[in-house]
This record gives C-alpha cells, sequence and structure tokens, in this order.
C-alpha cells in the first residue's frame, strides 16, 4: 500500500519535474521531495496561499469545486491539486511534458485521498 511520503516522492520522479510537496491547509508541511534549489517553508506558504485564494475565488464566480491550478512562468510551471487534507503542488523545469505531470498528479490526488479517508 503506499504512503502519503511515496505519492509525494513518486511524483518528483517524472521527467522534468523539479519537486513535489504536501501542504497542509494551513501552510505546514505534510511531505515533501524537493529539490536543494527551492525551501521547502517558502514553497509550502506559496501552494497554500495559492491554493486558498483559488478555491475562494471558485467559489465565489460558482464555479464548483477546484481541481487543478498550472501557473506557468520564465522558470517553470507550478501544478497544484486539491486533496481535501491540504494542496498537492507540482514543480517543474519549462520542458516538462505538462499532460504527464497533469495526468499523474490527478492520479496522486486520488490515491491521497483515498489514503486520508476523504475521498469521494
Amino acid at each position: 500500500m503506499a504512503s502519503v511520503k511515496g505519492v509525494v516522492e513518486r511524483l518528483a520522479q517524472i521527467k522534468g519535474v523539479v519537486g513535489s510537496v504536501l501542504v497542509a491547509k494551513d501552510g505546514l508541511v505534510v511531505a515533501s521531495d524537493l529539490s536543494v534549489q527551492v525551501q521547502d517553508e517558502i514553497v509550502a506558504a506559496m501552494v497554500s496561499a495559492v491554493g486558498s485564494t483559488a478555491v475562494k475565488a471558485a467559489e465565489m464566480m460558482e464555479q464548483g469545486t477546484l481541481k487543478n491550478i498550472i501557473i506557468e512562468s520564465e522558470s517553470g510551471k507550478l501544478f497544484l491539486s486539491d486533496t481535501n487534507i491540504g494542496y498537492l503542488g507540482v514543480l517543474t523545469a519549462p520542458d516538462a511534458n505538462i499532460g504527464l505531470v497533469r495526468l499523474e498528479l490527478m492520479e496522486a490526488a486520488e490515491v491521497l485521498k483515498k489514503l486520508t479517508g476523504s475521498g469521494t
């Protein structure tokens, strides 16, 4: 059976992924596998802030439940998914395969929901 840490570590092994993190809704790191290029606490705070703001925005615009967020920048991408217990974030290099990362992120989010008993 998979573990929370194992799910996060598996995401970090995808080609083009710089690291992955599971952050509780309050911004605390639950599990991470981030490269030395980034600081866990900074990434966790930003993932939590972006996730909670996007959830609130989706609710206010009556768009339903937030599923995924993708932020693209010059240096790479940030993928986020709401796992009910927190936000699962994946940082990538600019050349990462968006489709693959998105698919793996969605699957990982579902596994985490089942592991934590918050699946639907």
